[in-house]
């Protein structure tokens, strides 16, 4: 049947009115939102037994949010959290010290620092954040790779902490801050009386590393060729204990920050909290998309890490009794840290540079420069 013209006009119209109808839909909706392809660049700001350089403000004017619908997470991250004043944190439970529950109640390292990190003005202006640590996964691998994972089209978390040392877009679409907690190594952990007493006893022995820790078996695969290697799973809490005592290696390699908690309360000891080569820095992991998140995250941060705090919770949850050390040699001398000292200070009087703060370090088999006590007794090195 043929149409008037008059008619076709109609459709035509009808069809137009439709179609401009559901792009403002669709726009409302966020789906046409810009895509931030900016990078944020890593900054190392040096020796971290120094105080951190004053960051750069963060930015003055703050993505604006929706708040029409407060219970409804925003596309973008940032605006999320700081319109409904909650970060969902993904978290491995348990992975003491780094973070663990209590009869639900979180602790640990990485909770604590969240705490700090989210009351920065960053992100306290418009109120407390509230620390939401309730989205757990049993495997390492998974931290990062549930901020991939979506709920009726919303995410899941929004960003994820556990000591993490992925490369950037480990997994595809993730992308890490800068270091929030570093200047640690791999420890070398052996039975109390063992004649492993250093990295140069460890020629023909097996060394037990943590299975699944590509980074890990690297560093051993590329420092000790001549050592046979045993992967040991930690399904089991007291894996690396029962690995060295039943005698299925001579010895255990492992990140110096876990370690502190899986040892504790056993005969083992820490013969080296830091293996030269060896250099690991956990960082927060977000979306890609989320580059606005990520300036934010770099800034508290950076702020964070000069605090006074900082340097408590380092001293809270990584100062071990199970370090071995050894009594002042000749040409060596004893120093009792006083109020104010830091491992530079005290190389700059003793031996006459700051930079030999890693000679004193070293030979006191400290994991961090920043791990000294008022009134503890240092080794200082012959000059």
């Amino acid at each position: 049947m043929a149409f008037t013209s008059g008619f076709k006009k109609l459709v035509g119209l009808v069809a137009t009115v439709a179609v401009v109808a559901g792009a403002i839909f669709a726009y409302k909706q966020g789906y046409f939102g810009q895509h931030n392809t900016s990078q944020v660049a890593a900054v190392d700001t040096g020796n971290s037994s120094q105080p951190m350089q004053a960051m750069q403000a963060p930015p003055t004017a703050a993505p604006q949010t929706d708040t029409s619908n407060a219970a409804t997470p925003s596309r973008d991250t940032l605006q999320s959290i700081l319109q409904n004043r909650t970060v969902r944190i993904s978290v491995e439970n348990p992975s003491e010290p780094i973070y663990g529950e209590t009869n639900g109640i979180p602790h640990g390292f990485n909770y604590e620092f969240a705490k700090l990190l989210f009351a920065q003005p960053e992100f306290n202006k418009g109120g407390v954040i509230r620390i939401d640590t309730h989205h757990e996964v049993d495997a390492y691998q998974d931290v990062p790779r549930q901020l991939l994972v979506s709920s009726n089209g919303a995410p899941v978390t929004d960003i994820a902490m556990d000591g993490l040392t992925f490369p950037d877009n480990t997994p595809n679409g993730v992308v890490y801050t800068n270091p929030y907690l570093d200047d640690f190594g791999y420890a070398l952990i052996v039975q109390h009386g063992s004649s492993i007493r250093s990295a140069a006893d460890l020629n023909g022995k097996t060394i037990g590393i943590l299975q699944g820790d590509p980074d890990v078996r690297a560093f051993v695969t590329r420092q000790f060729p001549n050592s046979k290697l045993v992967e040991v799973n930690d399904s089991d809490p007291q894996f690396i204990n029962k690995s060295v005592d039943d005698h299925v290696v001579d010895c255990f390699i492992y990140d110096y920050p876990f370690a502190v908690e899986s040892i504790k309360g056993t005969d083992l000891k820490f013969a080296v909290t830091k293996l030269d080569g060896s250099d690991i820095s956990y960082k927060i992991g977000v979306r890609a998309a989320d580059q606005n998140l990520l300036i934010y995250l770099n800034s508290a941060i950076g702020r964070v890490k000069q605090s006074p705090a900082y340097l408590d919770l380092l001293r809270k949850y990584f100062i071990s009794d199970q370090v071995e050390t050894t009594a002042a040699a000749s040409g060596e001398r004893s120093y009792v840290v006083r109020q104010g000292d830091t491992l530079n200070l005290i190389a700059s009087s003793q031996l006459g540079s700051g930079s030999r703060y890693r000679d004193i370090q070293q030979r006191n088999n400290l994991p961090n420069p920043n791990l000294i006590l008022v009134g503890q007794h240092l080794v200082i090195p012959a000059r």
